[in-house]
């Protein structure tokens, strides 16, 4: 890494790049967090909604208590489309647009050319490379990964990835900034695909796809298990936690004889391709792995929303408790 890059002393402004589900929710985080937010899009449409979105998600944090008054924190947000005038200002761009390699690179080159030169880009990619992406500016030491997870006004975790190029000055301050707007901010040191959560949520997914392929249980039994059972545990123990309570050597003995039986395979699940084909994507087209038809997305949204915020309340109380 290199420690040339100097990014500003503090983070002020902050401008979102790409408005869609990920990108809203971001804003409206560094909004309630006291910041000066602008989002853009590209496509009109979705800057357009996402004026609704964030008002929805205002209310819903006033309603449990975790803002006093939307209308203070939305003055705070405002809309562009016109992305050099968005980020011109900025001390952080936050770059949020679709999930593909090219088009983040070339968002970024725009980025490059219109922000001010000490500005931190950062990417909230799922799992590309940090340093692919860095590549297409200018000054790739001022590039930083910042990995939200939905709805990003809620969970707390944001993984900081370093890319080859990033310099340590700005993961410094990136993680910093993240930690002092009361986000679980976590240093990934190594750009590999994927990082931290999304490689061990897709390993578990991946395995429950297969016991549902296979039969073992129904869907609903599955889900069942997991935030009956270990899921239940997850928020208090983490993983290394559980297992050094449990004992490295009862560990030791469940993975020798579970490991050989459990799915190994490379390509995407066979029961996720087939729902795809099928269109059954999940709530918004009526059916996915369930049946939806006759579910209001927003309503199941908002109810998601206020069960997550009772789990941050006691998250929040554990987390701040001296050990």
């Amino acid at each position: 890494m290199s420690d040339s890059t100097a990014p500003p002393e503090s983070f002020e402004t902050v401008a979102v790049v790409g408005a869609g589900l990920m990108g809203h929710g971001i804003g409206v985080d560094f909004a309630v967090s006291g910041l000066d937010v602008t989002l853009y899009d590209a496509d009109e449409d979705v800057l357009a909604d996402s004026e609704s979105q964030v008002r929805s998600a205002l209310e819903t944090l006033e309603r449990n208590g975790r803002i006093e008054d939307v209308e203070s924190v939305s003055d705070r947000v405002s809309w562009n489309d016109s992305l050099p005038a968005a980020v011109a200002g900025a001390d952080l761009v936050v770059e949020a647009v679709i999930e593909d390699a090219e088009i983040k690179q070339t968002v970024f080159e725009s980025i490059d050319e219109h922000a001010p030169a000490d500005a931190v880009l950062s990417t909230n990619t799922s799992g590309l490379s940090i340093t692919e992406i860095s590549e297409a500016v200018s000054d790739p030491g001022r590039v930083v990964g910042t990995h939200w997870f939905n709805p990003p006004y809620i969970v707390p975790l944001v993984e900081v990835v370093e890319g080859e190029h990033t310099s340590d000055a700005v993961v410094e301050a990136t993680y910093d900034f993240l930690e002092a707007t009361d986000k679980t901010a976590v240093r990934v040191r190594k750009d590999i695909t994927g990082f931290i959560g999304n490689r061990i949520q897709l390993a578990m997914a991946y395995e429950a796809f297969s016991l549902l392929e296979r039969g073992v249980a129904s869907a609903e039994e599955i889900d069942k298990a997991v935030k009956a059972g270990f899921g239940f545990r997850l928020p208090a123990l983490g993983i290394f936690e559980k297992v050094d309570q449990s004992g490295l050597e009862v560990h030791h003995e469940v993975e020798k004889y579970l490991m050989p039986e459990l799915d190994r395979g490379t390509d995407p699940s066979p029961v996720l391709e087939d729902l795809i084909e099928e269109g059954r994507t999940g709530i918004r087209s009526g059916r996915g792995i369930y049946d939806w038809d006759d579910s209001d997305p927003e309503e199941v949204y908002e109810k998601r929303d206020e069960t997550l915020l009772s789990y941050l309340e006691t998250f929040e109380a554990v987390d701040s408790d001296p050990e």
